[in-house]
């Protein structure tokens, strides 16, 4: 991205000297001047794809296939997230909610999505439309809100209303500085709820400490009080979140994975895999998914209650789902070999948009609510291992295999109430 100057922040992205830049920030009415940083889409390759790939994808084509042949021979499926997180049966669930995908882009030809699909923007390149070319931003929106049809599979908010918002490119890696101008569009789009299923390491709280301080944060934060719900993916590095951005900011709802097979609780559906490692069923995906014991004390008081905010918020489902592929070739059929229209991925990018879903039916049956009462809402409302309650922010009880040095766990978001 050459050049974009933001509303949501007091501040503009471009091309500049290292001279230029040291020129801005010796000038005492700029606040910060920081590089640009490579964000990634975070499923969990192989299992997954294009995260850190070279490209490879098609270009998508500029009408959509005819799949109404194939696809009516696939017989409607609650994938086992939305089941495990009570989301099943609710056809017009999030009706009228507006829900950003901000990421590869979206196939808006996919019949499980294309009567959600109202809008979007291509952040690369506007001249193109945001149809998906890599296949991660797709999968995330079928987790959204595919259709309850006859065919195919369910999204956890079937009603809700999706719009492409294209950061990401066939690799699945964008500019830090884009996913700034996606958030900017949202909130002057209107948006309800954004989902951020990427991210990167946080240079400026690496090397210096200072976590969650870069212009992205200060975007979302922005985002969030202007009533933005902002769900973001915590990473696949089996490491501390904070070290990650946008999963580190303030403001963001971060989400990391919990390995479900059978899509009930209890812990009886068989082992899963990933990268050939077991994940066992009802327990932290301790595989690849992220983790934080870190939390911003909101309001100062020294204690941790639900006013504040942990760096990780909530669990939810991210072992093999099954959700929405293109119906036409991109990088995760010709680089992982996964096939058309439908597929499994892995990673806390499928976990992110199990709480986007859930935040979508929360603001379509309490409409006018503040983004941060969303995020109490679904945290209070969250399931906890072995009967365990949520007190504070956490949970009262530990789900197996969760790293984390808190005595309890985050809550595992749960829809039935709403």
């Amino acid at each position: 991205m050459a050049h974009a100057r933001w509303q949501i922040v007091n501040g503009f992205v471009a091309r500049m000297s290292e001279a230029a830049a040291n020129r801005l920030r010796s000038d005492p009415f700029v606040r910060s001047v920081s590089p640009d940083l490579v964000v990634h889409a975070f499923p969990k390759p192989p299992s997954g794809g294009g995260g850190k790939g070279k490209g490879g994808g098609s270009t998508p084509p500029p009408a959509c296939p005819d799949t109404s042949g194939a696809l009516s021979l696939v017989p409607e499926q609650v994938p086992t997230g939305v089941q495990r997180i009570g989301g099943a049966g609710a056809a017009l669930a999030g009706a009228g909610v507006k829900v950003a995908i901000i990421d590869t882009g979206i196939d808006d030809c996919h019949p499980d999505l294309k009567d959600n699909v109202k809008g979007g923007v291509n952040i690369l390149d506007s001249t193109r439309s945001p149809r998906d070319d890599n296949g991660h931003g797709t999968h995330v929106a079928g987790i959204v809100a595919a259709r309850d049809n006859d065919f195919g599979v369910v999204g956890v908010a079937p009603g809700a209303s999706l719009y492409a918002v294209k950061v990401l490119d066939a690799s699945g890696s964008g500019a830090l500085s884009g996913v700034v101008t996606a958030l900017d569009w949202a909130v002057r789009n209107g948006m309800n709820v954004v989902n951020l299923s990427l991210g990167a390491l946080d240079f400026w709280c690496v090397i210096l400490g200072l976590c969650g301080a870069g212009t992205e944060c200060t975007a979302v934060n922005n985002a969030v009080a202007r009533g933005v719900t902002v769900v973001v993916a915590a990473g696949n590095q089996v490491d501390e979140a904070v070290f990650y951005t946008p999963a580190n900011c303030r403001d963001s709802l971060t989400v990391t994975a919990l390995a479900d097979s059978n899509g009930a609780s209890g812990g009886l559906g068989a082992d899963l895999t990933v990268n050939g490692q077991p994940e066992v069923d009802d327990t932290f995906a301790q595989t690849f998914s992220n983790f934080s014991s870190f939390g911003w004390d909101v309001n100062g008081d020294g204690l941790f209650t639900i006013e504040d905010h942990p760096i990780v918020d909530l669990m939810a489902p991210g072992v093999a789902i099954l959700s929405t592929m293109p119906t036409y070739q991109v990088t995760l059929n010709t680089q992982y070999g996964l096939p058309l229209n439908y597929a499994t991925l892995t990673g806390t990018s499928m976990a992110a948009p199990h709480v986007a879903g859930a935040a979508a039916r929360y603001i379509a049956t309490h409409p006018g609510v503040s983004a941060d009462a969303v995020r109490q809402a679904l945290v209070l409302s969250g399931e906890c291992a072995a009967g365990g309650t949520v007190t504070g922010l956490l949970c009262s009880t530990k789900w197996p295999d969760d790293p984390d040095i808190d005595p309890g766990s985050e809550p595992l978001v749960h829809v039935g109430g709403f």
